[in-house]
């Protein structure tokens, strides 16, 4: 059993902006939210709204570079971007309302590969297995070098409440991090944007459901509301849909200390006499016992009597 790390505590939240203040510099958003999750979306709208940092993320997918020389990519890269966006702008709103399936072909794209550019989207039904509570996803491919894409943009009409735990601010993310976190569990995420049309843009897992659960794992990072962790949500066990994502208090914790919960899980005493011997300060020292009494939670709610008597014996010590 995990517990969910990071509850919002105040919802209202005032977004600054002022576009007469001084852009301050920012690092990245790429690398910076793979390396840092927020529970709070607003954190990350703060950033973009306030900052002088790019609301494009990623890079171009293997594919598409390796149709590339080697001082092409970073040109290109602007170029795909600009012809994505500039698509979406003006075909997005006719592909929200759109009674049937729809394939537009794209050359403004492919010419850049040198290759034939489609987008496959879904018209709306009831049961359209592309369409979500925060959004809807169109099939970007370049037929000629098989090579596709999902290609998720997000409702403009979904209930503010949603934002907190849906929506382009929250998911992409949270797709970065976890992605990062447990590559084997998370689809991969190529490319986002968070300006005009926001989207995201990520592996092709495949038409239908598979049907394929998620691989187990005894220390999970990022872990989905039980409603969110269905079938529908994965391809091949892994996860291609980020809403309702959270991570664990076991992902919460700094590299150290994960390491000595999986010490503590397997009744490794001397592990944790090491580490409460080398605690430098009292930052170190309360990470460990942090570890230790999770282990202790989770034994309970496991009702794991030996591990739990374990942790017990280390608290008396």
């Amino acid at each position: 059993m995990y517990y969910k790390s990071g509850v919002i505590t105040n919802l209202d939240n005032i977004l600054i902006y002022d576009i007469n203040a001084p852009r301050v510099k920012h690092p990245a958003l790429t690398k910076v939210l793979r390396h840092k999750w927020e529970r709070n979306p607003n954190v990350l709208r703060r950033i973009v709204y306030n900052c002088d940092v790019s609301p494009y993320l990623g890079a171009l997918p293997p594919e598409l570079r390796a149709q590339l020389p080697g001082g092409k990519i970073a040109e290109i890269t602007v170029l795909f971007r600009d012809g994505l966006e500039n698509f979406l702008i003006q075909n997005a709103p006719q592909m929200r309302v759109a009674k049937a399936d729809v394939v537009y072909n794209i050359p403004e794209i492919g010419d850049l590969f040198g290759t034939q550019c489609q987008l496959h989207t879904r018209g709306i039904t009831e049961c359209n297995p592309w369409v979500g509570i925060s959004g809807f996803v169109s099939k970007l491919s370049f037929p000629d070098i098989n090579a596709h894409y999902a290609l998720k943009l997000f409702h403009h009409d979904a209930d503010q409440w949603l934002h907190f735990s849906h929506g382009p601010w929250f998911e992409v993310a949270t797709a970065l991090a976890a992605g990062r976190a447990e590559p084997r569990d998370n689809n991969m995420v190529y490319m986002a944007s968070l300006m005009y049309e926001q989207y995201m843009l990520s592996a092709w897992g495949g038409d239908k459901d598979d049907e394929i659960r998620q691989r187990e794992n005894k220390y999970i990072v990022f872990v989905a509301r039980d409603d969110e962790n269905k079938s529908r949500n994965l391809r091949a066990g892994r996860r291609i849909d980020w809403g309702e994502t959270y991570r664990t208090d076991y992902g919460s914790m700094s590299y150290r200390a994960r390491k000595l919960f999986r010490q503590v899980a397997c009744m490794d005493a001397a592990a944790v006499q090491r580490a409460r011997a080398n605690a430098k300060n009292a930052r170190d020292k309360a990470e460990a016992e942090r570890a230790i009494e999770l282990v202790g939670l989770v034994a309970w709610y496991d009702d794991n009597e030996r591990l739990l008597n374990f942790v017990n014996s280390l608290n008396q010590r």
